[in-house]
């Protein structure tokens, strides 16, 4: 390897988590030598796919996180388990871990009985079919 190049991106979100993401480019004596100076095309579809994906899956989990907060109870339910969204973007798809979360206690409590909600009484009526 006769030039190494590293890029780096930072995030940090409202919440104060940071994303650091590091791409690696090696050029090699034989690229050189045959006059390839300068990014390649290959080179910017490696950094752009590496941005591409630090960005989109920062801003995935912050949305999550912004999105767990029940809104009865204002805290945040467990998690249930993950699963895995492929989101399309300009440069290409991005897989991104996709939180499912449980349903809060309050919220769960049988569709004809009386539900307690925010400390208020609510009720639940199903509709005819």
């Amino acid at each position: 390897m006769a030039v190494e190049w590293t890029i780096t991106i930072e995030g940090r979100n409202e919440f104060g988590d940071v994303c650091r993401k590091a791409v690696r480019i090696d050029k090699s004596w034989e690229r050189l030598f045959d006059g390839d100076l300068g990014l390649s095309i290959e080179d910017s579809k490696t950094i752009m796919a590496a941005l591409q994906s630090a960005v989109v899956n920062h801003e995935a989990e912050t949305y999550s996180l912004f999105r767990r907060v029940c809104p009865d109870c204002h805290r945040f339910p467990p998690v249930k388990d993950y699963t895995t969204r492929r989101i399309r973007t300009v440069f290409g798809i991005v897989e991104v871990r996709n939180p499912r979360w449980m349903l809060c206690r309050i919220v769960t409590q049988a569709w004809s009985m009386p539900l307690r909600r925010c400390g208020r009484s609510a009720r639940i009526e199903r509709h005819p079919s």
